[in-house]
């Protein structure tokens, strides 16, 4: 097999994987997605997962920028990296 053809074996093995642990972990109930067996508040709940989301997001789109642009891009995540720790 030739490598776009392996590329798309190993994408779709993987989208397979995600789908099926997406489908194991679901919530069952609206109990589960509260943090600390709902021992804190719900804005703190909600805050706490956006904050996640959030950095994972940025983070990642960092990664991708670097990967694209190469070196220039890594001066973007210096900068994006300070105004984060700024304002956590």
């Amino acid at each position: 097999m030739d490598l776009q053809t392996w590329t798309w074996v190993l994408v779709g093995i993987t989208f397979t994987l995600y789908i099926g642990i997406a489908i194991w972990t679901r919530a069952s109930s609206t109990k589960e997605f509260y943090v600390a067996g709902a021992g804190v508040s719900p804005l703190a709940n909600g805050l706490a997962t956006a904050a996640d989301w959030m950095s994972a997001a940025s983070f990642i789109s960092m990664a991708g920028l670097i990967s694209f642009s190469g070196y220039d891009g890594s001066v973007y995540l210096m900068g994006w990296t300070g105004l984060e720790v700024m304002f956590y």
